[in-house]
């Protein structure tokens, strides 16, 4: 399928699009066999469980390519969202993605009314509260929806090979972290971005040979675009209010500095007590400075792993490990896999 093919697809209306323009509550009770619970604010909230065999089964009738989802074995799937539909709010246990293709979406989430405009992107972790509300034909609306298995460590190691400010934008949305968390991250329209999503979609709903790793390859593309999306916009934050303490310049600070950092020369640096800086490192990050220097380490000794000719012994050296045992322990944990089994996997 062609990017041009693709832009006339989305944006005709489907079978159950013109059904839900006649009668937007014709599918509501679809909803009533779901399981119910209650939210922080006692209100009633449906519960969406999806696994393998529930994202085999979703068909879309506008693509009838992707029909029985071949790309299941990715543990994600992708899909437009239904216009004219009516859903009622809802947790899941999967991370979902909302993509703003064209026109705009207005959301519920966490009680809070969001309007997200075209080129914006949220980004729901599992058991947050939310719905997406009215919609006309010019909004259309791209979901991602991602099993936990699709965040594997091999998947995140890709995109966190920069360090610690990746994995700490990772974190706040997978698995590591409390499951209460949406992100929104302002794309502005970025032709480069919106022509990734062009060919992401073109690949998923038109599936053919190695589709599932070129896939791979663009989710990769995509969330890395989002963490730079992310850090550009918390950097802006910091030059417009300098007197505001800004994380991820301590993030980058430690990402330089990881060798010979420790707690009481970056505190002197940032103008901190001690255990101040500690104490908000560990409310931000949800880790320790201790375990931030180590996956600094273990992401730095990652990319000289696939990326020079470093024995082993030498990486370990190189990022600060004169144990070649123990940093070979806290690598298999940190990656899933021995530092040469991952040298032979992505050199």
């Amino acid at each position: 399928m062609y990017r041009e093919e693709l832009r006339q697809r989305l944006m005709e209306m489907s079978e159950s699009e013109l059904r839900h323009k006649k009668d937007p509550d014709s599918g509501l009770q679809m909803y009533e066999k779901m399981r119910k619970t209650i939210s922080a604010s006692e209100e009633p909230v449906y519960i969406f469980e999806f696994d393998n065999d529930s994202l085999h089964s979703q068909r879309n009738s506008k693509f009838p390519e992707n029909a029985f989802n071949k790309l299941q074995i990715n543990q994600m799937s992708i899909r437009q969202h239904s216009r004219y539909s009516k859903i009622p709010v809802h947790i899941h246990n999967y991370v979902e993605i909302n993509y703003v293709y064209a026109g705009q979406c207005k959301q519920l989430i966490n009680g809070q009314h969001i309007t997200l405009q075209e080129g914006d992107l949220c980004m729901l972790d599992t058991n947050v509260p939310h719905t997406i509300l009215e919609t006309t034909e010019e909004d259309i609306i791209i979901n991602f929806i991602m099993l936990k298995p699709f965040f594997t460590t091999s998947f995140l190691s890709r995109l966190a090979s920069t360090g610690i400010i990746s994995q700490f934008i990772i974190n706040a949305v997978s698995q590591i972290q409390d499951h209460n968390r949406y992100i929104i991250f302002h794309t502005s329209n970025e032709i480069s971005f919106k022509e990734t999503m062009e060919n992401l979609m073109c690949e998923s709903f038109d599936p053919s040979m190695y589709s599932k790793e070129i896939i791979d390859s663009y989710m990769v593309i995509m969330f890395s675009k989002l963490l730079q999306t992310f850090q550009g916009n918390q950097e802006k934050q910091y030059i417009d209010n300098p007197s505001r303490t800004n994380l991820i310049e301590i993030l980058k600070y430690l990402e330089n500095h990881y060798k010979d950092a420790t707690l009481a020369a970056t505190a002197k640096h940032f103008n901190f007590h001690p255990n101040y800086l500690s104490a908000y490192l560990r409310k931000a990050t949800g880790r320790t400075f201790k375990e931030m220097i180590q996956i600094q380490r273990l992401t730095s000794a990652a990319m000289l792993l696939t990326n020079t000719s470093l024995t082993v012994n030498e990486v370990a050296n190189e990022v600060g490990y004169n144990n070649l045992g123990f940093f070979y322990k806290k690598f298999t944990f940190f990656f899933g896999q021995t530092p040469s089994d991952y040298r032979k996997k992505y050199r």
